[in-house]
């Protein structure tokens, strides 16, 4: 009792200042322990896996350490480079479509509509939904011979319907960025809506006795407003649009052919079809880069469009 004492006296004698300082490294212990527990080994692990020959069959004392020949042998990779070259245009068309229709959902919801909560929550039914189950209803309705999609289109007077899951690169993964994007559009809709309603409605009342047109409001009021959100939203999208294995392993599992090998699928064929697993983690480390490389890209230059 008598150290507890002393401990808690002398905690008494610092400044403000530094008894705040304490305080806040005693409440981000537990989280700065479990970052470097789950986050911060296990990515130093990845960093040395990658510059490894390691595979699942590989007794650990023959482990070779090759430092950057994965890394060298992926610029004359026609599979990975494809599969890079996918991830990007899956990426181009998804975060673009997710942030309009996002918004647009959110300015029709947001105004005088019939059945307006009705309308709300069956948008954002899906985001809730189970992925998997998501992906093989939609696998059912696109389905090239017997899908209830192509048995309409056939009978109003469509003779060759889209292959949607079976045909190439330029069917497929539009298909799949369509149905993530029906999936995820709930989330970016409600976002959008709670900023659109933070919109102080005296800007809008002054607006219109200045005699601005409604896009006028929109451009010059409402996109400068709800900036931050838009901002957030779209490092949401990006990321997401990166974290795409799940829907296209269920629904093609890269396929037909390779056509939806996107580079996640790319990374989960090489450590555990090929056994590859420090040449799949070298990947890995690419898509990370890939990823930080552009989060850095948005946040210097926001400043330049995002009003706080």
């Amino acid at each position: 009792m008598g150290v507890k004492s002393v401990k808690i006296k002398s905690y008494n004698n610092l400044s403000i200042k530094k008894q705040e300082g304490i305080t806040g490294y005693l409440f981000i212990t537990p989280f700065l322990i479990g970052f470097i527990v789950f986050q911060g080994i296990p990515f130093i692990s990845a960093m040395f896996i990658s510059m490894t020959d390691i595979r699942f069959s590989t007794n650990f004392s023959k482990i070779k350490f090759i430092g950057f020949d994965n890394f060298i042998r992926l610029v004359s990779d026609q599979t990975f480079i494809q599969s890079f070259g996918r991830t990007i245009f899956y990426s181009v068309l998804y975060v673009p479509s997710i942030i309009i229709l996002g918004l647009l959902f959110a300015c029709i919801v947001n105004g005088k509509i019939f059945a307006r909560n009705f309308i709300r929550t069956s948008i954002f039914m899906p985001y809730v939904s189970n992925m998997v189950a998501i992906a093989i209803i939609w696998s059912l309705l696109l389905d090239y011979k017997d899908g209830p999609v192509n048995m309409f289109l056939k009978s109003i007077g469509v003779e060759n319907p889209p292959m949607w899951l079976l045909g190439n690169m330029g069917d497929v993964i539009p298909t799949i960025v369509i149905i993530v994007c029906w999936q995820a559009i709930g989330f970016y809709m409600i976002t959008f809506l709670a900023a659109l309603q933070g919109i102080p409605s005296t800007l809008l009342e002054a607006a219109d006795l200045d005699g601005a047109s409604r896009f006028q409001k929109f451009y010059h009021i409402t996109l400068p407003i709800i900036s931050p959100t838009t901002f957030f939203l779209l490092i949401n999208a990006i990321l997401s649009s990166f974290h795409n294995f799940g829907i296209i392993r269920v629904l093609t599992k890269g396929g037909p052919g390779s056509s939806s090998r996107v580079l996640s699928i790319n990374i989960y064929e090489e450590a555990f079809n090929y056994s590859r697993i420090g040449y799949a983690t070298s990947q890995s480390m690419v898509l990370l880069l890939l990823i930080l490389a552009i989060t850095l890209f948005q946040w210097k230059y926001q400043k330049k469009w995002v009003n706080y």
